[in-house]
């Protein structure tokens, strides 16, 4: 006996209900089973990244406690808070500048909790290669003297990011390039790059300190 089109629709129905529901359980499972792993390989992409800031030893995960915030400037900031058993002994501080040549400058600064830069990186810009690139990469320099040396450990070099190492953005006032009265280095030809960098890493800094306490309120003692 053929069943009536009203009793096909019920059996299609009640077969893709069950299918939904075993699928439901196999995603929740695969999730339960997985997410250890996942969070670990996170936690540890995390932490190698944030070793680049030369941030000292820590053993939570600062991108599950970051809070979103815009500095005084209006900049997009990020805070990231090292803890180290529940103390924090450092931050990381995401700030982008919209005043690069080509766009955003997104820079990645390290800091004490005292407020004093330990590095920085710039992590996200559209800047001219080989000339508002220069201010933003990080690279070993091959010559024929070094060439089939292995390369050696650390960072590597950036006059005008290392200028940063061991500085504490001031509470007033703005920093300024050299051409532009200041004291900090710029290469020629990405000025505009420069100012940008600057401004972000300036803008991280104060941003900083105006949030910082609220992290260190939640210390874990």
């Amino acid at each position: 006996m053929k069943l009536r089109d009203s009793e096909n629709v019920f059996v299609l129905g009640g077969f893709l209900g069950i299918t939904a529901l075993i699928s439901g359980l196999v995603l929740a499972l695969v999730f339960q089973l997985t997410r250890k792993p996942v969070e670990a390989m996170e936690l540890k992409s995390v932490q190698s990244s944030l070793k680049m800031l030369n941030l000292p030893q820590f053993d939570n995960n600062p991108q599950a406690e970051e809070r979103r915030f815009l500095s005084p400037a209006g900049f997009p900031a990020t805070v990231l808070p090292v803890r180290e058993k529940g103390k924090i002994v450092a931050f990381a501080v995401k700030c982008a500048s919209p005043n690069g040549y080509a766009g955003d400058v997104e820079i990645t600064a390290g800091f004490t909790p005292s407020g004093k830069i330990t590095a920085v990186l710039v992590t996200r810009h559209r800047e001219t290669p080989g000339l508002g690139s220069n201010v933003c990469e990080r690279k070993f320099t091959k010559t024929i003297f070094n060439i089939f040396k292995p390369l050696p450990p650390g960072l590597p070099p950036n006059r005008v990011l290392d200028r940063f190492n061991g500085l504490s953005v001031p509470a007033e006032g703005s920093w300024k390039v050299k051409r532009d009265g200041g004291e900090f280095d710029f290469i020629t030809g990405a000025t505009i790059t420069s100012r940008a960098v600057l401004e972000a890493v300036e803008q991280a800094g104060k941003t900083l300190a105006l949030r910082k306490n609220e992290f260190i309120k939640g210390d874990r003692r």
